[in-house]
């Protein structure tokens, strides 16, 4: 059944069905006991919106100056494009990342906001969980499943949205960039080393999460081709990728041979669930 649906629908996507469903079986097979889920958190479990984003949260908080907008915003313009261009060589990214990352922060720093701000920031902003994702997140804790959420984002954002959400529960992991605060609250910094979408896996590689959670199966949720290197840290016999692609006119043949399943435009979280469902239900 859950096949049949993939197949009927066209924005979901798959290079390999026979190898997709062996994974599905091994996954359903081996239960909730045996599974652990790492995922990013832009644009994969929050919604695809152009300031949707945990950066964009602070970036587009209107109780900020004016030059602060305009000067963030044309920040975002030049290295955004280098982001998400998948046909330029990694080290060029990777480069282009870390300097806007720089950059984001400095301004940051120059409006000396404080950490209780967010959730104001966050009630201002476009940045929203994908319909499905509270459901998702109860789920596997309702089975003692760990997620680890890997993010080149803010750790304070991606708290404080799943707080709000009701979805932050004890079996949740977050590794993201740690934002700094003085003595009376006022954020002065982040904690390095930074994290980006092209610098996960060095960041995290030897953290002690993956040497504490051992499970035999890996569920992977990304909308980067670089989510996936994640994967590497994780010692399994098997992996079931889901990739979020929202530029398939340039990304797409790519995606599809990385990731088992690509969904195209800003799905829901349905395709994830129902895989979910599959592999609690079959323990």
């Amino acid at each position: 059944m859950m096949m049949r649906s993939f197949e009927e629908d066209d924005n979901v996507k798959c290079g390999d069905l026979c190898a997709l469903q062996n994974k599905l079986n091994k996954l359903i097979e081996s239960g909730s006991d045996n599974i652990q889920i790492v995922a990013d958190f832009d644009y994969t479990l929050t919604s695809f919106h152009p300031t949707g984003t945990c950066f964009s949260v602070i970036r587009t908080y209107p109780g900020f100056s004016k030059e602060f907008l305009a000067k963030t915003g044309v920040i975002k313009d030049k290295y955004y494009p280098i982001h998400i261009d998948h046909t330029l060589p990694e080290a060029v990214r990777r480069h282009s990342d870390a300097e806007w990352f720089a950059q984001v922060l400095q301004c940051f720093v120059g409006e000396r906001f404080q950490r209780q701000q967010i959730s104001d920031m966050l009630e201002a902003s476009n940045c929203r969980l994908r319909a499905g994702v509270s459901d998702f997140l109860a789920l596997a804790h309702k089975h003692s499943i760990p997620v680890l959420i890997v993010s080149g984002g803010i750790s304070d954002v991606i708290e404080s949205l799943l707080r709000r959400e009701q979805c932050y529960h004890d079996n949740i992991t977050i590794l993201a960039n740690q934002l700094q605060y003085d003595a009376e609250g006022v954020m002065v910094g982040a904690t390095p080393p930074f994290m980006t979408a092209s610098s996960k896996l060095d960041v995290v590689r030897d953290h002690a999460y993956f040497r504490e959670v051992k499970r035999d199966h890996l569920l992977l949720l990304g909308d980067m081709l670089s989510d996936l290197l994640v994967g590497e840290c994780v010692e399994c016999t098997s992996t079931l990728s889901v990739g979020f692609c929202h530029h398939p006119d340039n990304d797409l043949t790519s995606y599809t041979r990385s990731y088992d399943i690509v969904l195209l435009g800003n799905p829901d979280f349905g395709v994830v669930n129902d895989i979910l469902s599959g592999i609690v239900g079959g323990c």
